[in-house]
């Protein structure tokens, strides 16, 4: 029996090492199918992308056109008499900008006129130096024929605070402040000063 089983394990063997070639040659044949489509698959992509950007660079472009704001603002300081004056007696305040561009708004003599149809937001402040007279005094912003906002001081509030309100405007509407009765204004910027914010002109 032994010498049996050890030829059927020879014979087993020289199969074994009859078809490793073959095999082989198979596996080899395989990779370099697949490393050949793999190849051409990379190469397909990298031309539809090519022609893509250059038959159509628009598709890869960001339009970079500025956003328009729809809304601007405009602030005014009361003016003084002179350059170095820190308050002024009036009843009526005069108002003067560092803007020089054309908006909503028109600046002659230190009055305000509104340009175009629109809503507005006024915000404003009015501090008083010492009052002329005792008792109350009133600030009123006024466009034509009507009151838009109006506070009461003491003698122990010399500052409106800060007041605001949106209201509808038009052209040719004049903005008036007045304080009643007449007093002295502190004329400093951060003590007086009013703001207007509308829509934006578009020349």
């Amino acid at each position: 029996m032994m010498p049996q089983q050890s030829m059927d394990r020879c014979e087993v063997s020289e199969n074994c090492h009859h078809h490793s070639p073959g095999a082989q040659g198979s596996q080899r044949r395989l990779v370099s199918g697949l490393l050949l489509w793999v190849g051409l698959l990379t190469v397909s992509h990298v031309v539809s992308i090519t022609l893509l950007v250059i038959t159509r660079p628009h598709a890869l472009s960001i339009p970079l056109e500025p956003q328009r704001v729809p809304w601007q603002m405009l602030t005014f300081e009361p003016t003084s008499i002179g350059d170095n004056d820190v308050s002024v007696v009036r009843s009526v305040i005069k108002w003067k900008t560092q803007s020089k561009a054309n908006h909503f708004v028109s600046l002659k003599d230190g009055s305000l006129t509104i340009n175009q149809d629109g809503c507005y937001f006024l915000y404003l402040q009015v501090t008083l130096e010492t009052p002329e007279v005792s008792g109350q005094h009133i600030v009123r912003v006024n466009k034509t024929n009507r009151v838009l906002l109006e506070v009461r001081m003491t003698n122990t509030s010399l500052s409106t605070g800060f007041l605001g309100r949106a209201v509808d405007l038009a052209a040719s509407d004049n903005l008036t402040v007045t304080v009643s009765p007449i007093a002295r204004i502190n004329t400093t910027y951060t003590a007086t000063y009013l703001g207007i914010i509308g829509p934006k002109l578009y020349l």
